[in-house]
């Protein structure tokens, strides 16, 4: 039988190849998406979800400085997902005058 740490181990695989998958998909949706507020919550998916890998790989390796990698990312994400919503308002903006 297993004992807890392998199981935790084995569970933490799992996890890892399940959000790389789901990435791959947000990944198609962001390209096949008919509006760009589509491909925006995609790629806010993404860059979520990535996160959430590198959190999962910080304890399947057992290194804590990647909860600081986690950390910036989240910020640059956030960042990123204000700058792609304020084009598309200009954008849009710019389209209806």
């Amino acid at each position: 039988m297993f004992d807890a740490e392998t199981l935790k181990n084995i569970l933490l695989v799992v996890c890892a190849v399940f959000l790389s998958a789901t990435i791959f998909l947000c990944l198609a949706r962001a390209a096949l998406g008919p509006r760009y507020s589509d491909r925006i919550i995609a790629a806010n998916i993404v860059s979520t979800k990535i996160i959430l890998l590198i959190a999962v790989l910080s304890l399947i390796i057992g290194e804590g400085y990647l909860a600081d990698v986690c950390l910036i990312y989240a910020v640059i994400s956030f960042l990123s997902v204000v700058v792609l919503a304020r084009s598309v308002i200009e954008k849009k903006e710019g389209a209806g005058e």
